[in-house]
């Protein structure tokens, strides 16, 4: 299976990427995107996806709650501000306004 990247920006970026990537039937990494925060204190992750034991629609639909659970954190040190998936074949969505439909599209590409 090729690599699929999230990129992850917000104070919670950390704990955010962390814990999807201990979501059973995702297999992956992560690391800071840079050395030192972005924007006032914001963190960016970037997690490699490099296997998936679950179905393309329960992988896609489990990335879609974690997002909506982490974008509504009421703690500010939890939350992440923006989250884009970037496929195989190099195709980018940001998670803010995607459907479960577009999240499989990209990950089934």
């Amino acid at each position: 299976m090729s690599e699929i990247v999230l990129e992850v920006e917000g104070e919670g970026a950390v704990a955010a990427t962390e814990e999807l990537l201990q979501t059973p039937g995702i297999a992956g990494n992560w690391e800071p995107a840079t050395e030192e925060p972005q924007r006032d204190g914001v963190l960016a992750t970037i997690a490699t996806i490099v296997g998936i034991t679950v179905g393309v629609v329960e992988l896609a639909e489990k990335i879609y709650h974690w997002y909506q659970k982490r974008r509504q954190q009421p703690d500010p040190t939890q939350r992440i501000e923006r989250a884009m998936l970037i496929g195989r074949k190099g195709q980018r969505i940001l998670l803010k306004n995607a459907t479960i439909e577009q999240i499989c599209r990209i990950l089934d590409e």
